[in-house]
């Protein structure tokens, strides 16, 4: 919300506090009072927030109390605040029973503006002035200030009071969510073969295979040997066929 807007609410909020005002006095809803008896209106104000540590998203109750108060008919009170960190309830403004309240929003401040109806009495005595609540957005260590009150009388004098009261409070921020961790794709190593610690057995005979190879040259000797045995079968058919003649 820009300033110009903010304290045009106000005004117009204030303007109409004091136009109900206006209304009340001059409409008889107080007697007139000899000039002796007028007197200024007084009030010791001070102002309370619960809870004074909070969390983002919590919500902050003002209360405003007077004592030792006298003849307070109308009160316009100006409150400051951290927009960054409190975001006001204009809704939730509230006053005394027997009065008109409004709650109205500049830029980093709050009118609450209260005054009598009718008939009623101007307040006496302790008093809760107001109340109204606030929104922690964010986390911090803030001030709420009570900056300055106007006082009406119900014989319309009036009393000005600043830098009144403050309280602190201390934020705390939420945590950002913190996005669950992506896991990124592994990056897959190509299996390496394995040198095998034997060779491949290869079936005998095979074509081109050493053992193929093995019984090429093995052949010669196979001959030979076959030869060999040729040659001592004919041999001992000679032996033989000879011990048959001599015996003839």
């Amino acid at each position: 919300m820009s300033d110009t807007t903010g304290r045009g609410r106000m005004l117009r909020a204030r303007g109409i506090a004091l136009l109900v005002t206006t209304f009340a006095l001059a409409s008889g809803s107080v007697a007139l009072a000899p000039a002796a008896f007028a007197a200024a209106p007084a009030a010791s104000i001070s102002i309370d927030v619960s809870p004074d540590e909070a969390t983002e998203g919590d919500t902050l109750e003002v209360t405003v109390t007077s004592t030792g108060t006298s003849d307070l008919y109308a009160y316009d009170l100006i409150f400051t605040y951290d927009p960054a960190v409190l975001e006001f309830d204009e809704d939730s403004a509230v006053g005394p029973d027997g009065g008109f309240t409004t709650g109205a929003l500049g830029d980093g401040l709050i009118a609450v503006t209260h005054t009598r109806l009718g008939t009623s009495p101007g307040l006496t005595g302790a008093v809760e002035l107001a109340s109204f609540s606030f929104r922690a957005i964010h986390g911090g260590d803030t001030e709420i200030a009570l900056a300055s009150a106007e006082l009406v009388s119900s014989t319309d004098e009036t009393a000005t009071e600043t830098d009144i009261d403050s309280a602190s409070v201390s934020l705390v921020a939420l945590p950002d969510p913190t996005p669950s961790p992506t896991s990124s794709p592994t990056d897959s190593a190509t299996p390496t073969p394995s040198a095998s610690a034997s060779a491949t057995s290869v079936p005998v005979g095979s074509t081109g295979q050493p053992l193929a190879a093995t019984g090429a040259d093995a052949t010669p000797w196979l001959v030979a040997g076959a030869g060999a045995v040729v040659l001592i079968a004919a041999g001992a058919l000679l032996v033989i066929r000879r011990r048959q003649a001599v015996s003839e």
